[in-house]
């Protein structure tokens, strides 16, 4: 598997055993999942991000096909993240859950899932995390939060999105999450590098406009 893909290790943890994101959080966690992507381009320098609004400024990278009609939507023209979100969560789910199939698919030729049928009507074509991968990738994040030699750019995107949607803490202690926290907060006081604060500022942002999608479908039901 690749791990400088956060999409990709964002399902893994993320997706339940039945192939879903998980009941009570399905909103948050696909929402979640599209800001993954997200921080994956902006990583590999493919897309840019100012004043809120995604411009695409150079080619998908290789490894990342699964991120590939993502790509195509935002080379249209320029997304700001609220329409992104709109089109990607309000509309239609049709764009979300090809971007899911894409990162699931992607993710078989490493075994870390298992392609089934499920769904309500048992038609639907899902991708099952393998629990020893959930297991291994959960142990390699505890280990970097609890070491003193600092967290790369896309290790504390990815914990800072299952921090957000609740996920780490089917896989941190008590004693574990609090140090991310204290981690975290170390990172935004004094980040490492550009990139680094950069993606700070992107999942500033992103958390916000969370919080707003959020409240803003609760009023929808």
């Amino acid at each position: 598997m690749n791990r400088t893909s956060i999409a990709q290790q964002y399902f893994i943890l993320t997706v339940d055993q039945n192939g879903h994101m998980p009941v009570m959080r399905k909103d948050s966690c696909n929402a979640t999942l599209v800001a993954a992507c997200i921080m994956d381009l902006l990583l590999h320098g493919s897309i840019t991000m100012e004043r809120k609004k995604i411009t695409v400024i150079a080619t998908l990278p290789d490894g990342c096909g699964h991120l590939a009609s993502l790509y195509a939507y935002l080379a249209q023209k320029p997304r700001s993240l609220n329409k992104l979100t709109q089109d990607y969560m309000l509309s239609t789910s049709r764009r979300i859950k090809q971007l899911s199939a894409d990162i699931g698919k992607s993710l078989l030729p490493a075994q870390a899932v298992t392609k089934s049928t499920g769904g309500w009507f048992g038609n639907q074509t899902v991708y099952i995390p393998d629990p020893d991968c959930q297991n291994a990738l959960a142990a390699t994040l505890r280990s970097a939060v609890m070491q003193d030699s600092g967290l790369s750019p896309s290790d504390a995107a990815l914990l800072f999105l299952l921090h957000e949607t609740k996920t780490l803490n089917q896989y941190f202690s008590k004693q574990e999450t609090a140090a991310w926290k204290q981690t975290w907060r170390a990172i935004k006081r004094d980040p490492q590098n550009k990139q680094l604060a950069d993606m700070i500022h992107y999942v500033d942002d992103l958390n916000a406009l969370m919080s707003f999608w959020v409240l803003h479908m609760t009023g929808q039901s």
